[in-house]
Formats: structure tokens, sequence, C-alpha cells
């Protein structure tokens, strides 16, 4: 299953329970989370494939000193 299918599921499980619990304040979180997570997804993606176009690595120990 790919992360855009997990989000998606994530949104609709989450969706599902705030309309039984009759909630429109988590409804709109709920859609508003799942568009951010999915658009922070896809920059990660585009972020990746520009680094390995260019044979750029990063490790970890240098992510952290941040």
């Amino acid at each position: 299953m790919t992360t855009r299918m997990l989000i998606f599921a994530a949104a609709a499980l989450l969706l599902f329970g705030a309309f039984k619990e009759n909630n429109l304040a988590a409804s709109y979180i709920t859609i508003i989370g799942a568009v951010i997570v999915y658009l922070l997804h896809a920059i990660e993606v585009k972020l990746n494939k520009l680094l390995d176009h260019h044979n750029i690595s990063v490790l970890d120990a240098d992510i952290a000193r941040d």
C-alpha cells in the first residue's frame, strides 16, 4: 500500500468517526490535516528525487546537528 493510499485511508477513517459523532470541527480538522500531510509528502518525494538526481546524500548525523 502506498503512502498516499495510507493518508487517504486514515483521513477517511477519521472523517467517518467525525461524521458519526456529528462533530463538524473534527471534520474540518481531518480534511485540512489530511491535505497538509499529503502536501508535505509530495514535497518530500520531490525533494528526494531532486537530491537523487544530483547524487546528493544527507546523513542522519547531518540532520541531527540542527
